[in-house]
Order: structure tokens, then C-alpha cells, then sequence
């Protein structure tokens, strides 16, 4: 055996004993990614190693562990199994939807899993554990600011989603948008909050998992992703970070893998335009637009700049971030958005945690969390305690920064 071999060989014994590990502990999630990771490892060593004995072995092994993953996966749906809406009580040309809790794929009903084919199941079972199917719990009300954003979202998704019949003809939803800006600012929260104003199947795919995959199984998995999201239609699919897995052609730094996925998200994003039967969206966000390859923007009909909040947003996010927790009459949200320009939302939600815990850090430098009774009496927050955290965390995003995607939006839209 060479010492290539050898090396596949311990890597997937090491993937495997992880796996049993985080199988006897319950963590059936990991240990599913694992089991396949090691199966996936050993049949690339049964490919090249010439030793007949190991090769059985591998095999056999290989089976083992895949066999366990696809158990683990069939326990867990039937366990998180959830009721759906059913095809009599679906919304208009729906498909019976279905929706489970983060980590999972799509869970059906016992009437639905008998409808269903195998096929169908396998599909399921594929994506499960990489690609999350999910009833998101974000409201617009827990997005603060942004009304532009969210109003061009309400056009491009929502709408033709709650009514169908009045996006008809020329006036086609739109099947690709793209949310960019500076990190921190909402975009993620947007597409969730999206998803649940049009109660949608809503697919987040893991961009970094995907390119992550063994050879091969990033664009089998991709397509898989959207066979599923067809079945589930109307849906939403979800891709963050999008620019690792579309970055420009040409550039010497991506490899086969990477520009087999980048070909099989173009194919399937040129089918979904050409499928008027199935009302599917894709929404992407991204903070490096400019990294995006030309021929994957292209089919990003809509382009939404979600770029820092305004003073008024600001205020609000202060307010949410503060929300059950004692605040003195004395704090002014509208002067603390004033004072914060520049930030973003993820900035001040920083702000409001490191806030929040000076009442409790008082009590715990004076030794009454060690010796008190549970009978505490903590301090409402104040001005003060803003006004002097404001002062130690800075913005992460520069100005520099802004003017870029400024000069972005101009030249491409958004």
C-alpha cells in the first residue's frame, strides 16, 4: 500500500471513529456527515488500492457506514416528524408544502410519505443534513429599517407568490435576486423574513458545505437540492456567501470541482426560467458582488442594495436589542441611532449585548452572584452604559467600503 493510499485509509478510520463517537452521544446530525464522509473515503482508497483484502474490507465498511447514515436520517425524520398542509387544505396550485426544524429536510405526514415514491425519498434523504429545509420564525418587524430592501423583496418574491394570478404574461416574477452589501446589515434576515411572510418551503444551502464535498458530489448534491425544491414548489432556495461557489472564471485560483458546480448552478438556474409550472425563487447574498462570475450575475434579474441602516433603523434595532430587559427612562433610542452612523445592524446588536451585561457584571465583580439567594436586584440599563459602549466598539465597515459598493450599485443596478 502506498503512502497516498495509506493516508486515505487512516483519514477515513478517523472519520469513522468520530462518527461512532458522536453517534453513542446522541449528536445523530454529525455523526450522519461523518458516516458518509468516512464511506466516501474508503471507496476512493477501494479505487486505487491493489490489495485484494483491504479492498473487502473497505467495502464492506464503506457499506456499513452508509448504511448507518441512511438509518440515522430515517430515525431523525420520524422522530421531528411534523404535520403538513395537506393537498385539500394547500393554497392555490400548490403542491402539499412541507416544513421542518432547522437541520432537517423536508418532513412529511404519514399520508403524505405513503403518496410520496421512492424517488422522491431518496431526494430527501440525499440533502439531508447539508441543505436545511426550514418554517423560518423571522417576522419583517424583527428587521428594523430597510424599508427599500424590503419593499423590493415584497415585489420580487412575496406578491407573486400570495397572488399568482396577478403576475401573469410580461409580468413575470422574478426567479434570481441577489441581496448584497456590507456583512452585518440584514440580508439573511430579509430572505428568511420573506420566506415566512408567503409561508414557502425555504431552502438554505450552505454555499461553504457544498464546495466543501467529496469530487463530484457538490454538483449531485446542487441538483438534487433543486429536484427537491420543484417537488416542494412554490419554494424559496437560499444560498449564502454565493460568491464561494461563483467566483469569476479565469481567474487561476478554482479548481475542476469548483467550476463543475459553478456549470451545474448555471444549468439550473437557466431551467428554472425556462419551467413556468413551478414557482421557484432563488434568493443569494453576498458581500463581494464585484467576485461574482459575469455569466452567474447575469441570471440575477433583481440586484437589492442592503447597505447600512438609516437613523431611524438604527433606533429600532437599539430597541430590539434592549427588549426584555429593564431600560431606564432616561435612554433616548433616537439619539443613541444619531450617534451611531456608520455602523451596522450587527454593530449595535453587539452594542446591546455587551449593555445589557453591566448590570450583571456589577453584581458579579461585588461576589453577589456567589453568595445571594437568587432574590437579585439588577439595575435598568442607561445612557451612560450606551454612551460609554459606543465609545470602545468601533463599525467594522469603513467608508472606503460603503464607496465601493456605491460604485458597484451604480454600474450594475440594485
Amino acid at each position: 500500500m502506498s503512502s497516498s493510499d495509506s493516508n486515505i485509509f487512516k483519514a477515513a478510520i478517523k472519520l469513522a471513529e468520530e462518527a461512532i463517537a458522536y453517534d453513542n452521544n446522541k449528536k445523530y446530525e454529525l455523526a450522519i456527515d461523518k458516516y458518509v464522509q468516512a464511506g466516501e473515503a474508503l471507496n476512493d482508497f477501494i479505487r486505487f488500492c491493489k490489495n485484494p483484502k483491504l479492498k473487502s474490507l473497505a467495502k464492506d465498511k464503506a457499506n456499513q457506514y452508509i448504511k448507518r447514515a441512511k438509518n440515522l436520517a430515517e430515525l431523525s425524520n420520524k422522530r421531528q416528524k411534523i404535520p403538513a398542509m395537506g393537498k385539500k387544505g394547500g393554497k392555490k396550485g400548490g403542491k402539499s408544502r412541507r416544513t421542518g426544524s432547522t437541520g432537517e429536510s423536508g418532513v412529511e405526514s404519514a399520508s403524505e410519505e405513503e403518496e410520496m415514491s421512492e424517488e422522491e425519498k431518496d431526494l430527501r434523504d440525499q440533502i439531508s443534513g447539508t441543505i436545511i429545509s426550514e418554517k423560518p420564525n423571522i417576522t419583517w418587524n424583527d428587521v428594523a429599517g430597510m424599508e427599500e430592501p424590503k419593499q423590493a423583496l415584497r415585489e420580487a418574491v412575496v406578491l407573486p407568490l400570495l397572488h399568482p394570478e396577478l403576475f401573469q404574461g410580461a409580468r413575470k416574477p422574478w426567479h434570481g435576486i441577489l441581496l448584497f452589501g456590507p456583512p452585518g446589515c440584514g440580508k439573511t434576515l430579509l430572505a428568511k423574513a420573506a420566506a415566512n411572510e408567503c409561508d414557502v418551503t425555504f431552502f438554505v444551502a450552505d454555499s461553504a458545505s457544498l464546495v466543501s464535498k467529496w469530487l463530484g458530489e457538490s454538483e449531485k448534491l446542487l441538483k438534487t437540492l433543486f429536484k427537491v425544491a420543484y417537488l416542494d414548489a412554490p419554494s424559496l432556495i437560499f444560498f449564502d456567501e454565493v460568491d464561494s461557489m461563483a467566483t469569476k472564471r479565469g481567474t487561476g485560483n478554482e479548481g475542476g470541482g469548483e467550476r463543475r458546480l459553478k456549470t451545474q448552478l448555471l444549468q439550473e438556474m437557466q431551467g428554472i426560467k425556462t419551467n413556468t409550472d413551478k414557482l421557484l425563487t432563488i434568493i443569494a447574498a453576498t458581500n463581494v458582488p464585484w467576485e461574482i462570475d459575469s455569466a452567474v450575475l447575469r441570471r440575477f434579474e433583481k440586484k437589492i442594495y442592503v447597505g447600512l441602516p438609516s437613523p431611524e433603523g438604527r433606533a429600532k434595532i437599539f430597541k430590539l436589542g434592549t427588549k426584555g430587559v429593564d431600560v431606564d427612562p432616561d435612554v433616548d433610542f433616537e439619539k443613541l441611532g444619531e450617534m451611531t452612523e456608520g455602523y451596522t445592524g450587527s454593530d449595535i446588536a453587539t452594542i446591546c449585548r455587551e449593555v445589557v451585561m453591566l448590570p450583571i457584571r456589577e453584581l458579579d465583580t461585588k461576589g453577589a452572584l456567589v453568595t445571594g439567594n437568587g432574590d437579585f436586584n439588577v439595575r435598568p440599563v442607561n445612557m451612560e452604559d450606551f454612551v460609554k459602549t459606543i465609545k470602545k466598539i468601533k463599525p467594522v465597515v469603513s467608508q472606503k467600503e460603503i464607496s465601493r459598493f456605491l460604485k458597484w450599485k451604480e454600474e450594475f443596478g440594485g
